[in-house]
């Protein structure tokens, strides 16, 4: 030991280093989660804001048809949200 360190020296708590600017600590690349289904939980029609949500599992809330398109799609179907879920996420 040096003649001039404390016993209480050897250990460090709390110990806060000011950076004279910001720095990179760590870069996590982008991360991704893969399935081969989406659970569709439930599927919201909002006809005032005109367009359809499903909520699922995997991805939360996913807007299925908006606006012109909520229009178009009149009355849907289960096949009609499966076909919609594919086609957004298999592009």
């Amino acid at each position: 030991m040096r003649p001039n360190r404390r016993n209480t020296q050897n250990q460090s708590e709390g110990l806060i280093i000011s950076l004279p600017t910001e720095v990179v600590v760590r870069e996590i690349p982008a991360v991704q989660i893969k399935t081969s289904t989406i659970e569709v939980l439930s599927v919201e029609d909002l006809s005032k804001q005109r367009k359809i949500v499903a909520n699922t599992k995997e991805l939360g809330p996913v807007t299925l048809w908006e606006n012109q398109m909520y229009d178009r799609i009149g009355q849907w179907t289960d096949v009609d949200i499966e076909t919609r879920l594919i086609e957004l996420f298999l592009k």
